[in-house]
């Protein structure tokens, strides 16, 4: 029996060897990256700037252009429109900025200093906001078949860059629809312009949908 024995425990002792090799190995690399995150936290950390000096891109919503309408509110039929309209008119008075895509708070920070921070999340959050709240009104109104109202709601979110691929979907699918093949190729000029973090696939669908006018 002990003959058996000895070789099992010789392999068992050479490969939890080599596992703690290759788990060092990947410590190193691993506590490298903690010091360098740790690194950069730090100096984010004492990093300082006057908001009047750094480059914030402001979004004014054009408020003019917006087809807000009276609706019976006592007809429920109504309820869901009047309510995303009334939300629209409260985070369209809120001021608003759009951030670069992907950053994180380590880069935010040293991007806009620490002491802007907040007012920078709060700025980036009522715009998101915003956004959001022209899609699902607009969205709405495509289920009502209301599309002149819609693409002009989907307008303003695309002249404010907002990042969400329906908006761009749902304004080709008008736009295709109406055999307007010159508003979907400046469609597809502005969101080449744009960042946006699913900018592949919206090319993709405006292209899908120039190719088959």
């Amino acid at each position: 029996m002990k003959i058996y024995i000895f070789p099992f425990l010789l392999s068992s002792i050479l490969v939890i060897l080599t596992i703690r090799i290759f788990m060092k190995k990947s410590s190193n690399g691993f506590e490298e990256s903690i010091e360098e995150f740790l690194e950069k936290e730090k100096k984010a950390n004492f990093t300082t700037k006057n908001i009047k000096n750094i480059k914030v891109r402001y979004m004014y919503p054009n408020k003019e252009i917006l087809p807000f309408k009276e609706y019976d509110e006592n007809n429920t039929d109504f309820k869901n429109i009047i309510k995303k309209q009334n939300l629209v008119k409260r985070k369209m008075e809120l001021e608003m900025a759009k951030l670069p895509l992907g950053l994180s708070n380590t880069e935010l920070k040293s991007e806009y200093g620490v002491n802007n921070f907040e007012k920078i999340t709060i700025l980036e959050e009522h715009y998101n906001g915003f956004i959001r709240a022209l899609f699902e009104w607009a969205s709405i109104l495509k289920d009502m078949n209301e599309k002149k109202d819609c693409e002009i709601i989907l307008n303003e979110c695309v002249r404010l860059e907002g990042d969400i691929s329906q908006i761009y979907f749902h304004l080709s699918d008008i736009y295709f629809e109406n055999n307007q093949k010159d508003k979907l190729l400046n469609l597809r000029n502005l969101v080449s312009s744009y960042e946006l973090s699913l900018k592949e696939k919206i090319l993709q669908y405006i292209d899908e949908k120039i190719y088959k006018l």
